[in-house]
């Protein structure tokens, strides 16, 4: 091992490619603690450095604690009225979700679901209607209380691992574009291991490195990390995790490149348009795909026995 991290160490005084630093240290791999990394996509205060071990993108540097939890920290903004449509994109949640539960329901029965992440509670709402025993994990004060009162679905505003929810308690747990925010990923996969049931199932969305420039970020970037196949798959195993399928997709994006075009309120046109546009989403998606050049995947795992 040391000769390897010594043949490393040389590589790292090529060009373009940082110096080593300890596993343990804020920069190094949160999947795979190695301890070189090579820029990509720099700029400005933060960027990205790809982990030359197991191919993770990690933002570089990493942010701070506090910093990160800034973000979602809206406790001095006034609530949401239920009657009306923050993300204004209901009719595209509608039937995005709606697909997103025909595929769950393939793999699982119906009975306690949680959606870590939840927001405004779209999600829950399409599961609460199938019959789910629907449950929310959210950071944001306003998101978790228009959920609680539109829904009317049980939302914890906090971090997953506060919530202190029991042993084998759940039947599925999502993650909708979620899991490249959380600063500490494997910890929560462990935690999800825990509530969920022996025979339960997770299922985590995460936008993949190629669709890195469809995301601008003002001040701290929100996607700390950038997942493939390979590195959320290897996080899951790591984690107590057995991948069963992964789904490849390409919609990520969209509603920034067509305001980057001039669009004023992509998200609005989408909503208004969106029996139009999702069969050209699944188009576009299957080539991407045919191409290996999709933008987002989804990968359902099973907890491995006996882990």
């Amino acid at each position: 091992m040391d000769m390897l991290l010594r043949g490393r160490e040389e590589d790292a005084r090529e060009p373009g490619v940082l110096r080593p630093v300890r596993g343990s240290a804020p920069n190094s791999c949160r999947l795979c603690g190695y301890v070189l990394h090579r820029p990509v996509l720099p700029g400005g205060r933060f960027g990205y450095v790809r982990c030359e071990h197991c191919g993770l993108l990690v933002v570089h540097p990493f942010p701070e604690t506090a910093d990160l939890l800034s973000c979602y920290d809206d406790r001095a903004h006034s609530p949401v009225h239920p009657a009306d449509d923050p993300s204004r994109e209901l009719p595209v949640h509608r039937v995005r979700f709606d697909e997103e539960l025909d595929r769950i329901e393939w793999f699982a029965r119906r009975g306690r679901i949680l959606d870590i992440g939840c927001a405004w509670g779209f999600f829950l709402d399409r599961c609460k209607r199938r019959g789910w025993e629907a449950q929310g994990v959210e950071l944001s004060s306003v998101e978790a209380r228009y959920a609680r009162q539109r829904f009317g679905v049980e939302v914890f505003t906090g971090p997953l691992g506060d919530a202190g929810f029991p042993d084998r308690h759940f039947d599925v747990v999502t993650l909708w574009h979620v899991f490249e925010h959380i600063p500490a990923p494997l910890a929560t996969l462990v935690e999800i291991r825990r509530i969920l049931k022996p025979d339960g199932l997770t299922v985590i969305a995460v936008p993949t490195p190629i669709s890195a420039p469809d995301y601008v970020f003002q001040a701290v970037p929100l996607h700390l990390f950038y997942f493939n196949e390979t590195t959320l798959a290897r996080a899951l195993r790591q984690s107590g995790f057995r991948p069963i399928q992964t789904r490849k997709g390409g919609g990520t994006g969209g509603a920034a490149l067509m305001k980057k075009a001039g669009i004023r309120d992509p998200r609005s046109l989408i909503a208004r348009h969106v029996n139009l546009l999702w069969p050209l989403k699944r188009i576009l998606q299957h080539v991407r795909s045919a191409v290996n050049l999709h933008k987002e995947i989804t990968v359902y795992a099973v907890p491995e026995s006996g882990s």
